[in-house]
């Protein structure tokens, strides 16, 4: 009985260790289809845009854009990477697409993205489940 014990234990030690370790960016966007593309080329502004992700569903088509990443330490966040965030979006009820570029920020230490907000404030921007291997990726980059 206290071996088993002992074999549980050494388990869940081991378990928490592998929960704790920080993520690693194994993880990379796919090759940009054609169709964003063609998209990115048309509206959003400039060169430099690295594919991130995209999504498709019957009420939201979408695709996520980065491009000039810059790696920064800051007293406040450690370890943080600006980033243009480029998003492109057409709802369902819309014949046109809606481009926007928003200026973001991965902290790394923390495993978020913050937003630039219209008065100059960084906010959390939502998280989802991918977006600590995201993260993890973009603080790779510079």
């Amino acid at each position: 009985m206290l071996a088993c014990r002992s074999i549980v234990l050494c388990c869940l030690s081991g378990l928490v260790a592998l929960i704790s370790c920080p993520v690693r960016a194994n993880w990379q966007p796919e090759p940009e289809p054609l169709v964003w593309s063609r998209l990115r080329k048309t509206h959003l502004p400039g060169e430099g845009w690295t594919f991130v992700d995209a999504m498709s569903s019957p009420k939201l088509q979408a695709a996520e854009y980065l491009r000039s990443p810059r790696a920064a330490i800051t007293d406040s966040s450690g370890v943080v990477v600006d980033i243009e965030a480029g998003l492109l979006l057409r709802r369902s009820d819309q014949s046109e697409w809606t481009a926007k570029v928003i200026p973001m920020r991965v902290v790394c230490d923390a495993g978020r993205m913050d937003r630039l907000d219209s008065s100059g404030k960084w906010s959390a921007y939502p998280s989802r489940p991918d977006t600590p291997v995201k993260v993890a990726w973009m603080c790779s980059l510079p």
